[in-house]
């Protein structure tokens, strides 16, 4: 690990932004952040979501290597945002012991972030706009506003990299295998062919240092996304454009719901990153180790029972994984769906239970696609199994 990742992750708790304690957060504790960022960085409202709510730039640096990043492009990916919230806390500090790599960064890059691009889908807690568009399949036609937006920025600043922060499905696995992906790379290409262009190399360059720094902490956890071209995807735009496009993607946790341990590795990745381009480190960097990544496929689930009771003489294998609703006062609302029932060995559970001696109680019924706070099973006459016993473990 470099000198940087690891002074940053040794001393993330001391530059954490400890009003952020969840994904879903309040329009008014936004605003109460955003007011405290102007009166330190260079924060403008660069224009409105289609139902008029704001979205900031914050710039810091006045180093002529420009980089770009954004969060929220879809409302419900939040883990990003709070990373960055965590990198302006530290920004915004005098004094040691960050003042001489501070000074390096602001002499050597600009940074112009959009902390919040989506607001209208994060108030809703939804991945799409107000519109009911995903934001990344409209770098083409930009039929919403705010991906007129986006486009255009990038368009006028022409970074040398840009940094697509997002959160993936949370059951992502590595290949076909049992981990789970907490973290996923792109070095993202900008045509069919797939072509490795100076500045797709830069992007690849980077993914392979954020590799090299997280492989000792989440060994075996760590996949990218397939690089097939997608025209309509913002990241492989800007790829064609010449962006050094970077998509880091935050996956899941365990039972780490409110993903605070990716937040610290995102926080800790970017300012890396950040200084790897400041002092030009990142193009020592093959690319081999991260070309050799396995790619995400979904062989996860969160719940695997086997053999599990379906009536006095059925059984077969269930899965059940987590839906989240959010709810008016801000919390999200945890509860579980049968996503499959009968011959489930090509999956792997986060959980898995023998179900082979256990019975259904006797208000208790297994259905597909029901969804279930709770469901009861027996061993012996004895609760063996509680669903809401794994709610719990979230919320706890």
């Amino acid at each position: 690990m470099s000198l940087m990742f690891n002074k940053a992750f040794e001393l993330y708790e001391t530059f954490r932004e400890n009003r952020l304690t969840k994904r879903c957060f309040s329009a008014a504790l936004w605003q109460e952040l955003i007011t405290e960022w102007s009166t330190h960085f260079a924060v403008r409202e660069l224009g409105k979501t289609e139902e008029g709510r704001p979205i900031h730039e914050v710039k810091w640096g006045e180093g002529p290597i420009q980089v770009i990043a954004w969060s929220q492009m879809h409302g419900d990916e939040a883990t990003a945002t709070m990373a960055l919230a965590d990198i302006f806390r530290l920004l915004a500090t005098s004094g040691q012991p960050s003042a001489e790599f501070k000074q390096k960064l602001h002499q050597n890059i600009t940074l112009r972030i959009i902390p919040r691009l989506n607001a209208d889908g994060a108030e809703r807690w939804q991945r799409e706009t107000a519109l009911g568009i995903d934001m990344n399949r409209d770098a083409t036609k930009q039929n919403s506003v705010e991906a007129r937006l986006l486009s255009a920025w990038a368009d006028e600043i022409k970074p040398a990299f840009a940094f697509n922060l997002h959160d993936q499905n949370r059951l992502y696995s590595v290949g076909n295998s049992p981990e789970q992906t907490h973290i996923a790379f792109l070095a993202t290409t900008g045509d069919d062919a797939g072509t490795w262009t100076p500045s797709r190399l830069r992007a690849g360059q980077i993914c392979q240092r954020m590799l090299r720094q997280i492989q000792p902490i989440i060994p075996g956890k760590i996949a990218k996304w397939t690089d097939e071209f997608e025209s309509r995807a913002f990241g492989d735009t800007f790829s064609s454009r010449g962006y050094g496009l970077v998509l880091l993607e935050s996956g899941g946790a365990g039972w780490d719901l409110e993903k605070q341990s990716l937040r610290k590795l995102n926080a800790c990745l970017l300012l890396d990153a950040f200084c790897a381009i400041a002092d030009g480190s990142y193009a020592e960097e093959s690319i081999a180790e991260y070309e050799a990544l396995p790619t995400n496929e979904r062989t996860i689930v969160d719940i695997k029972i086997t053999d599990a009771p379906l009536s006095a003489t059925v059984r077969a294998d269930v899965l059940f994984n987590l839906v989240e609703t959010p709810m008016t006062d801000g919390n999200i609302h945890y509860s579980w769906v049968v996503e499959n029932i009968g011959d489930m060995s090509p999956f792997y559970g986060l959980t898995e239970i023998d179900g082979k001696d256990l019975h259904l109680s006797p208000d208790s019924s297994i259905s597909l696609g029901e969804n279930y706070t709770e469901l009861v099973l027996l061993k012996d006459g004895k609760t063996s199994f509680k669903l809401s016993d794994y709610t719990h473990k979230i919320q706890s």
